[in-house]
């Protein structure tokens, strides 16, 4: 994955967590804005980059009109809620593909479930396990 990648999936992390709900076309003009990116990626690589992540769940459907008077229904993505409850917890979720180098050193592999994260303060195990045996 390339450097910018790791960026604009940070970045929509972030966005999604300030701004809530919002499907890809939302994402882009969000993206659009923001100070550090360069070009926008096309819907179909935005829509990759918010699939592939495992912070981010569809969460619904949108109907939207095209440009001929079509309609569709585009997904709805959030951050999972659940999982992320606070704006620190956004980095002990990330998977090492994101994470920044400095998030690197200090990761470790969670005994019970195998998954390279950087752990919460006093524990042992990862946020994702934390969350799970609170259900």
């Amino acid at each position: 994955m390339s450097a910018n990648n790791r960026r604009i999936r940070r970045i929509i992390i972030d966005l999604l967590w300030e701004n809530g709900a919002m499907t890809k076309e939302g994402m882009a003009a969000l993206l659009a804005h923001h100070k550090t990116i360069r070009t926008v990626p096309s819907p179909h690589s935005l829509s990759s980059l918010m699939c592939k992540n495992v912070q981010v769940i569809q969460i619904g459907r949108e109907k939207v009109e095209n440009v001929i008077g079509g309609e569709t229904y585009h997904a709805v993505y959030d951050i999972d809620r659940h999982l992320i409850q606070d704006r620190d917890d956004i980095i002990l979720t990330r998977t090492t593909t994101v994470m920044t180098p400095a998030e690197k050193k200090v990761a470790k592999k969670c005994p019970p479930c195998g998954r390279v994260r950087v752990m919460p303060p006093k524990s042992n195990v990862c946020l994702h396990c934390v969350r799970d045996s609170e259900q």
